[in-house]
């Protein structure tokens, strides 16, 4: 009876094992499948203007299977080719398989793969590429079809004029008008997802840490907690309280773990780059991730086929103490209100004990009752460091107005 038992069990094993070989299998060769199409672009460079969503978004105009009118997509060096499902099906997409993706959050999710015939950015053509289909879960994004990502970005260089809010693209690296005293900086690229990496550390003595560049995190620069933890550094640290961000392709999930820290430096590997006085969120579960905070400060080049990373500074010093008043926000769609999504420790917001997951009645004297209304404030251009809500938390209403200040002083 126990050799029956055994022997059931090792079968089971076996076959359990040859499962998984063959889903590695399969998923590694769809992940191919994300990298494929052909480039159709004849002149030495071209431009390509950007602007930003409400949600700090790069967005690019795309015309999809030869349509003649323009879609609007999250150009997102850190991420596949993706489409929002809602406009997938609008689309009426053929399928060609299927995905596994990891979120900025860290979770992986399964998506269809959707076939493109063409795609066309200004003068760059691309023909026969595939998409990842994915939920939509971002607010004020409704209208954005999807992600133009590294599956296609790697086909040119990219130089992104942020103060312009131009890009120059080109087959060639030499053709791209760069300073002779710009910033180097190496990069290594996954050969199968297509992924830029560039390398850092805190400090001489301290470990090194791979980061993906990351045109599709507004952040400046998200490094897991664990690997904070092995250089047993002493940081400033300020807890994120409540939610944190959501991701393409993950749910939001608590912040209670979350937090900043201020880096004295960040040093680049194989370059004698660095950078002083950085704001770092940290989390158990998120990517490491270089993102718009950082790039914002210089024209950057990305070069996948030569392997760079080519920063050109816009002033002669680098602040990246941004300014906050702790208080982060989300329009809950089930319940049809705007509420408290997460409050940042030691500031205007925390000191003023403005309650996670409270209902925001109005910012400004402007009453927000729809998403619509609210994805109206964001897009509005506020120069005044100070904020004015009014808030209902337990059948209660309080006003409270809260000031802008440097998350590290």
């Amino acid at each position: 009876m126990i050799k029956k038992i055994l022997k059931f069990i090792g079968y089971t094993l076996v076959i359990g094992i040859l499962a998984l070989v063959v889903a590695f299998f399969y998923f590694y060769k769809q992940l191919g499948k994300l990298g494929e199409g052909t480039l159709s672009f004849n002149k030495e460079t071209t431009k390509i203007p950007f602007y930003y969503a409400s949600s700090g978004h790069m967005l690019i105009d795309v015309k999809v299977n030869d349509s003649q009118e323009t879609k609007p997509f999250i150009l997102d060096s850190g991420a596949s080719n993706m489409i929002f499902k809602h406009h997938s099906e609008k689309l009426n997409l053929e399928t060609n398989g299927k995905a596994l993706g990891i979120g900025a959050t860290g979770r992986v999710f399964l998506s269809s793969i959707k076939k493109i015939d063409s795609i066309k950015v200004e003068d760059v053509g691309f023909k026969d590429l595939n998409f990842k289909e994915t939920s939509f879960n971002f607010s004020c994004l409704e209208n954005v079809y999807g992600l133009i990502g590294h599956g296609t970005m790697k086909h040119l260089n990219w130089q992104i004029d942020f103060e312009k809010q131009l890009i120059t693209v080109s087959k060639k690296l030499s053709d791209l008008p760069i300073n002779e005293n710009a910033i180097e900086i190496p990069m290594r690229i996954n050969s199968s997802s297509h992924h830029a990496y560039v390398f850092l550390k805190f400090s001489e003595d301290t470990s090194t840490k791979r980061v993906i560049v990351d045109l599709g995190s507004s952040g400046t620069l998200s490094i897991k907690e664990k690997d904070i933890i092995k250089d047993s550094l002493s940081l400033r640290k300020k807890k994120i309280y409540g939610r944190m961000s959501e991701g393409i392709g993950g749910l939001s999930k608590k912040a209670d773990t979350e937090s900043y820290v201020l880096a004295d430096a960040v040093l680049f590997n194989n370059s004698n780059f660095n950078i002083k006085k950085v704001p770092v969120k940290v989390s158990p579960t998120r990517l490491n991730l270089l993102g718009l905070g950082f790039f914002k400060k210089y024209k950057t080049t990305i070069s996948w086929s030569d392997k760079k990373l080519i920063l050109e500074p816009y002033d002669s010093i680098q602040n990246f103490i941004w300014k906050t008043n702790g208080l982060g926000m989300k329009f809950n769609r089930e319940e049809q209100k705007l509420t408290v999504k997460s409050i940042t420790e030691n500031t205007t917001a925390d000191n003023s004990k403005i309650p996670v997951n409270a209902e925001i009645i109005s910012i400004d004297g402007k009453t927000i009752t729809t998403e619509k209304e609210y994805c109206e404030y964001r897009s509005a251009k506020s120069v005044s460091d100070t904020l004015k809500i009014k808030i209902k938390d337990n059948n209660s209403v309080k006003e409270f107005q809260i000031l802008k200040e440097e998350v590290f002083d």
